[in-house]
């Protein structure tokens, strides 16, 4: 008898466990969670002049907290946009004698909305920028926004597409003259 018992409760909860398994997911069970990608991601910084040039204009003790800054103001002004499409590229920061900066975003296939452009560029250039002297630096953040896409297509160091028409037909030197006419005084 005992074992007759036991064999009916054994077969009792293979058959709900059966039974559970087939059940079709009801339409007000939750689906299951998502991780969500992280909005602004900063994967390395890129020195557009030469070393040598940049300790000559700049402290590092005060272009690092100022390049913390600008990523968390940017990751803040991402995390306020709707959600957008991954993207991955360059923000440029441009500084120049008289603590004036300057940034532009550069990514890759899908491009940002123009208005994602214009919160991030305009929360960097909200932070404080740092003294530099004897002419301007150009300093690039690497990033994917969103989980990331398609990095911009040409150079590890791209720069904006409209700034090729300031280099001569021979081409061209980053230098202080063609700084001064991308962004001019």
């Amino acid at each position: 008898m005992k074992t007759k018992a036991a064999i009916a409760s054994i077969m009792a909860a293979v058959a709900v466990g059966a039974l559970a398994a087939c059940t079709p997911r009801g339409a007000d069970a939750p689906a299951p969670a998502e991780a969500p990608a992280d909005v602004w991601v900063r994967k390395k910084v890129v020195l557009y002049l030469p070393d040598r040039v940049m300790k000559e204009r700049v402290e590092i003790a005060d272009l690092s907290p100022y390049l913390t800054a600008v990523d968390e103001a940017v990751a803040a002004a991402a995390r306020a946009q709707p959600t957008q499409a991954g993207a991955s590229g360059m923000m440029l920061l441009m500084v120049k004698p008289g603590e004036r900066s300057r940034a532009w975003v550069i990514t890759g296939e899908p491009a940002m909305q123009p208005q994602v452009i214009e919160a991030l560029t305009g929360a960097a250039k909200a932070v404080p920028a740092p003294s530099v002297r004897q002419g301007p630096i150009l300093v690039g953040l690497q990033f994917d926004a969103w989980g990331g896409g398609a990095q911009p297509e040409g150079a590890v160091a791209p720069i904006p597409r409209d700034w090729y028409a300031h280099f001569s037909e021979d081409g061209g030197v980053l230098d202080d003259d063609f700084m001064a006419r991308v962004w001019p005084d």
